[in-house]
């Protein structure tokens, strides 16, 4: 890694394999590990149609392959001696990574080529029922039978018109889980699983050269392949201010959510509104947390934040009452707060909030599997393994730039307020 005016390069050497294959190497040669992360560029928005929650139940199938003979993938690369073996579904790309002991590193490149050339022969109907029905399990274990898990559908069903896939999830409804048939998940597979379509990321003990001739092993005799087009889809437009009700039995405490539409992330308005969740939120500090925790103690947790990806952005604002406190009374410090916010953020809490995220940002820079991530998160979001933009991006940042960013995105025609009535139901 080398600095340029105060901003990390990381050593990220890349070259494209005929197969159309993105291979991005990070040399470090400390310890004899090297992370492996394999990135698609697929997620819960290029799903639509009927096809919700398609790229999360694709990703519990794409866990084998035919020449593992009815072996899961994760049994096998921990008896390589892997560590950190996941996979992951977002909105925007579906990840498979793991962290090997150098002398099985071929190991995990195997696993990876095999899933990605030889996962059709692998596949059968008995495989897509299992994975529906798992998938199914999962969403009424963690959204259904969730504290505060109709409050997350709600502010989505709100946020997005029918038919826009961010408006499902990734996990997708219960009845596109069940009708996915196997000539769609052949369909899917052909379509988003391509070389083109991805980008392996090789960080620690491997050379370029090496890198070279072991992918060229492994992914070589693939045929050449190109990269899907992703749907674009309007941003939508909230005519509000929208409020919801939800009961939740299994919540604790009565909560008020509010949420805006953002901007695509990787963009200026998105790391603007990124600081100023942090101005309104940070426990001690934060305008909102002060004013609802601090100086008059009507609320038990506040926090806020921003989600971002390739089809827009989101800022939430989430406030947890105290036992006994009325709605009203947080409403209307949320108003008063909410209200005054462009006006009043100072250059203090918009300079802490920028080296809160610097420091995270550098702080990812610390172990194998989170440079990985990074280059390879970076690469499939921008095209650039790195995270020098991003930090340049918030070091240009000041208040009249937040400011003006704040009126153009939270207005409070364009809000969406979801309570979650606690105990009831």
């Amino acid at each position: 890694m080398t600095w340029d005016a105060g901003v990390p390069w990381l050593d990220a050497q890349v070259f494209t394999l005929p197969c159309g294959l993105e291979v991005i190497v990070h040399e470090d040669h400390t310890v004899p590990l090297c992370a492996v992360w394999m990135g698609y560029r697929i997620g819960s928005s290029d799903e639509g149609d009927g096809t919700s929650g398609f790229a999360h139940l694709f990703e519990h199938m794409f866990k084998n392959s035919v020449h593992l003979a009815g072996r899961h993938h994760y049994e096998v690369l921990r008896e390589a001696g892997a560590t950190d073996a996941n996979a992951q579904t977002g909105t925007d790309r579906t990840l498979y990574h793991e962290t090997m002991p150098r002398a099985a590193l071929e190991v995990a490149l195997w696993i990876e080529a095999d899933r990605m050339g030889y996962f059709l022969p692998g596949f059968d109907d008995a495989r897509l029922a299992k994975q529906q029905q798992v998938v199914q399990a999962e969403r009424r274990q963690r959204y259904e039978n969730a504290p505060y898990g109709p409050e997350r559908f709600a502010v989505a069903e709100a946020l997005y018109p029918d038919g826009h896939p961010l408006r499902y999830l990734t996990i997708g409804r219960h009845q596109d889980i069940a009708a996915a048939t196997a000539a769609g998940v052949e369909a899917f597979y052909r379509t988003w699983y391509v070389p083109a379509n991805a980008t392996l990321v090789l960080a620690g003990d491997v050379t370029r050269a090496e890198a070279e001739g072991l992918c060229e092993r492994w992914f070589g005799s693939f045929p050449s392949s190109v990269r899907p087009a992703r749907r674009a889809w309007p941003q939508p437009v909230i005519a509000g201010p929208l409020r919801i009700e939800v009961p939740d039995p299994l919540a604790a405490l009565v909560r008020v959510r509010r949420a805006w539409h953002g901007p695509a992330a990787h963009s200026d308005d998105d790391v603007a509104l990124d600081v100023l969740a942090l101005a309104l939120a940070t426990p001690g500090t934060g305008s909102l947390w002060r004013a609802l925790v601090y100086d008059r103690p009507l609320a038990q947790r506040v926090t806020s934040h921003v989600q971002s990806g390739r089809l827009g952005g989101e800022l939430h604002v989430t406030v947890d009452l105290r036992a006994g406190v009325g709605v009203e009374d947080v409403v209307g410090v949320l108003d008063d707060v909410m209200g005054a916010t462009a006006d009043r953020l100072g250059e203090r809490e918009i300079a802490r909030g920028v080296r809160r995220r610097e420091a995270g940002l550098l702080w990812r820079l610390d172990g194998l599997g989170r440079r990985a991530s990074l280059l390879c998160g970076a690469q499939l979001a921008t095209g650039v393994p790195q995270v020098a933009d991003e930090l340049r991006r918030y070091a240009a940042i000041d208040t009249a730039g937040v400011r003006a960013t704040a009126r153009r995105w939270l207005a409070a025609d364009a809000m969406v307020e979801v309570v979650t009535r606690a105990g009831r139901g």
